[in-house]
């Protein structure tokens, strides 16, 4: 009998036990049937010293034994052989690692196929050792995402976009990265996103995606793909735990192309997505709804499912966070909103998971900074994506370790809660809204994000609004 790590799965070797998981919380979920699901596995302390002997290559019982027998003192090799063939046997037949002959490939995990593949799980493995782990996991602020902005240039100028056109300058170095991907080993963070801009344009991403690879990392990569080359395909498909996120904003080539501001950049993206497609590269497509595109995104989103691939659309624009708003000109009117208003309702969503939360005074309103942190290409850490105005710390002065421990303005922002937003804690409408820092923020003129802008405040009126009439006419 023989047993090897499987190339989906993430490893984190924490003080008192160890953790395995497949990529379903961190890369892109393209489609529930799609790929194995084998959920999230606690090992005890000895248990994974028992999984960190493990290699990519199989090795038999005999060999891993001997390899412990090193750790171990005192045991004899029949009694590790005996531990070893009882913890991977369990193991493997939960899908968290392989055994024997059995060789993994990216299409025998992810496939957009209709079949339904070997080893899917549709009951996620818990047990109490997994319960506490999470509970520790959210209370103790555990850093688990990075969010790298590789390159600040872009090749598109989207009109929505929430850049300043001053800021689009500056690639990051093999350097930096290097030290941050370091630093992220050091916290044990089990997912990197890389971002723009356009992360294409920076020479070193293949570079990156490699480094990510090899060091056992989710990677979540956000791109246009108007450059997606051979090199780079080849190389995502060298990597089980990619997935890429993309926007397509219209199936109508005039309507896409006057949102990116470059002509012909419909059929580039299309096509590449078409591209991952054939080659089985997790991905996920965003449509968010403007007034360009109201009429049509519903195309994108029937076109996406009618491939199985994940698609989604939000009305929500975030402004430029230099507090400008000039990109919000296209975003819709409150008199534009119903309708889609109406179908986020019919959806249904987590309002009533919302409502049992809000009020409570440990409750906390944003996720920034719980469990993530955003870099920019020269070092800069910022609290989320869309919010680089707020700086938090330099990697050039402090490590991500102790920027995420240390720094107060950090600790003020996991503190606050809806006793901090008296005019969102006493609303009528509060269970049909959220606060986001980041909106608050970029639409004030001063950057203040306990100014909650007046936007939101209606859009929550008119749900709540449209909510109770749906309610009376059943």
């Amino acid at each position: 009998m023989s047993y090897y790590k499987l190339p989906y799965i993430l490893y984190r070797d924490y003080p008192n036990y160890g953790y395995l998981t497949d990529n379903r919380s961190f890369g892109y979920d393209t489609a529930s049937r799609s790929s194995i699901k084998v959920g999230d596995r606690v090992l005890s302390k000895t248990g994974s010293v028992f999984y960190s002997v493990l290699t990519e290559t199989p090795q038999t019982v005999e060999e891993i034994a001997h390899r412990l027998l090193d750790i171990f003192v005192g045991v004899t090799a029949s009694e590790i052989e005996d531990d070893v063939i009882a913890f991977f046997q369990a193991l493997a037949e939960d899908g968290f690692v392989g055994c024997d002959v059995y060789s993994v490939s990216r299409t025998s995990y992810f496939s957009y196929s209709d079949r339904v593949p070997k080893a899917v799980c549709e009951e996620v493995y818990q047990n109490e050792s997994e319960v506490k782990f999470f509970e520790e996991w959210g209370h103790n602020y555990h850093l688990s995402r990075v969010h790298l902005e590789v390159s600040a240039p872009c090749n598109e100028r989207c009109v929505h976009c929430y850049f300043p056109d001053n800021y689009r300058k500056g690639l990051m170095p093999r350097g930096v990265f290097l030290r941050i991907l370091e630093q992220c080993k050091e916290c044990n963070v089990l997912s990197i996103t890389i971002s723009g801009g356009e992360p294409m344009l920076n020479p070193d991403l293949l570079f990156f995606i490699k480094e990510c690879r090899e060091n056992n990392f989710s990677i979540n990569l956000l791109t246009n793909l108007t450059f997606l080359s051979d090199e780079m395909l080849q190389e995502f498909v060298k990597t089980p735990l990619l997935s890429v996120q993309t926007s397509l904003y219209s199936m109508n080539a005039d309507v896409h192309d006057s949102i990116t501001s470059v002509k012909g950049s419909f059929e580039k993206t299309k096509k590449a997505i078409e591209t991952l497609y054939q080659h089985d590269i997790p991905m996920q497509i965003n449509c968010p709804i403007m007034k360009q595109n109201k009429g049509t995104y519903q195309d994108v989103l029937n076109w996406a499912r009618e491939m199985n691939i994940e698609a989604d659309s939000d009305y929500m624009l975030f402004g430029c966070f230099d507090g400008s708003c000039k990109n919000l000109k296209c975003r819709l009117d409150l008199s534009e909103l119903e309708p889609f208003i109406a179908k986020e309702l019919d959806r249904g969503g987590d309002v009533g998971e919302r409502n049992q939360r809000i009020g409570k005074s440990d409750y906390t309103i944003c996720p920034v900074c719980i469990s993530s942190l955003c870099v920019s290409h020269s070092g800069k850490v910022y609290p989320c994506e869309g919010w680089q105005s707020h700086t938090l710390g330099d990697i050039k002065d402090f490590s991500l370790r102790q920027i995420w421990e240390e720094s107060v303005e950090i600790k003020k922002l996991r503190s606050l809660t809806y006793y901090d937003f008296p005019k969102c804690r006493d609303c009528k409408d509060k269970e049909f809204c959220s606060i986001c820092l980041i909106r608050n923020a970029n639409e004030s003129r001063d950057g203040n994000y306990k100014k909650v802008n007046q936007y939101y405040c209606e859009i929550a009126r008119m749900k709540h609004s449209m909510a109770a009439k749906d309610f009376q006419r059943h």
